[in-house]
C-alpha cells in the first residue's frame, strides 16, 4: 500500500492541533498555600482559655492548605485574670483573735496552642461558603500566683503568705468550621470546638470553644 503525502500532512496537521488541547486542558497540579488568621475566642467553663470564666481571648492561626480540601493548621491563644480584694474582721495572731486586715491579689495566665486538621466538607472549592470538619489535639498551660497579707489595727503585717503553681493539660478537639470568601485571599472564619480533657479526671471534662476572625492565604488563587 502506497501513502498519498499530501494526506498525511493533512492528518499530522490536523492531530497536531488536537494533542496541544490535551495538554492545555489538563489542570495545574495543586501548590500547598501558607496562610496566617487573626481573632478572637472565647470558652466555656473548664474549656483550654476558660477556666473560670467566659471572655474573650486573642486568637493568632498560622497553617498550610495542603490540598483543595486539605489544611493543617497551628494556632496560639492567651487568656489572664487578675483578682485583688480585702476584708476586715478577726484573725488569729499573737496567741489570741485580734481584730485586722487581709488583703490578697491573685493572677492566672493561659496560653492554649490547639493544633487542628480542617477538611472540607464542601466539594466544590471555588464556592464562597465553606464548611469544614475539624479534629485535633490543644495543649494548655496554666500558671497561678497569689498573695495573701494580714495586717493588725497597727498596719502592722501579722501574716503573709504566697502560693504558686503551674499545670499542663491535655485536650482532645472535634468540631465544625465555616469559611466565607471575601476576595481572592481574605476569608472570614467561624469555628466551634468541643474540648475533652484527657490527663485529669474533672467533674466535667467537655467543653467548648468558639472563635470568629480574619485568614488571608498567600499565594495564587
Amino acid at each position: 500500500m502506497r501513502f498519498c503525502p499530501p494526506l498525511l500532512i493533512g492528518l499530522l496537521a490536523g492531530a497536531l492541533p488536537l494533542a496541544s488541547f490535551a495538554q492545555t486542558a489538563a489542570p495545574a497540579p495543586f501548590k500547598p498555600q501558607l496562610f496566617v488568621g487573626l481573632g478572637v475566642a472565647a470558652g466555656s467553663p473548664q474549656s483550654p482559655v476558660a477556666s473560670f470564666d467566659n471572655t474573650l481571648s486573642p486568637l493568632l492561626t498560622v497553617g498550610v492548605q495542603l490540598q483543595p480540601r486539605l489544611a493543617l493548621q497551628a494556632s496560639a491563644q492567651y487568656h489572664q485574670r487578675k483578682d485583688s480584694y480585702f476584708h476586715p474582721g478577726l484573725f488569729y495572731f499573737n496567741g489570741g483573735l485580734h481584730q485586722g486586715i487581709s488583703y490578697s491579689n491573685s493572677q492566672q495566665r493561659t496560653i492554649a496552642v490547639p493544633v487542628l486538621v480542617r477538611y472540607a466538607l464542601t466539594r466544590r472549592p471555588e464556592q464562597r461558603l465553606q464548611v469544614d470538619a475539624l479534629g485535633g489535639f490543644t495543649l494548655a498551660r496554666d500558671t497561678y500566683q497569689s498573695n495573701a497579707t494580714t495586717v493588725d489595727s497597727l498596719q502592722n503585717t501579722v501574716n503573709n503568705s504566697n502560693y504558686d503553681y503551674a499545670n499542663n493539660n491535655f485536650y482532645l478537639n472535634l468540631g465544625a468550621g465555616l469559611r466565607y470568601r471575601l476576595g481572592n485571599h481574605l476569608a472570614l472564619t467561624g469555628d466551634l470546638l468541643f474540648n475533652l480533657l484527657l490527663n485529669r479526671n474533672t467533674y466535667n471534662s467537655i467543653s467548648s470553644t468558639g472563635a470568629l476572625g480574619l485568614r488571608y492565604r498567600f499565594g495564587r488563587s
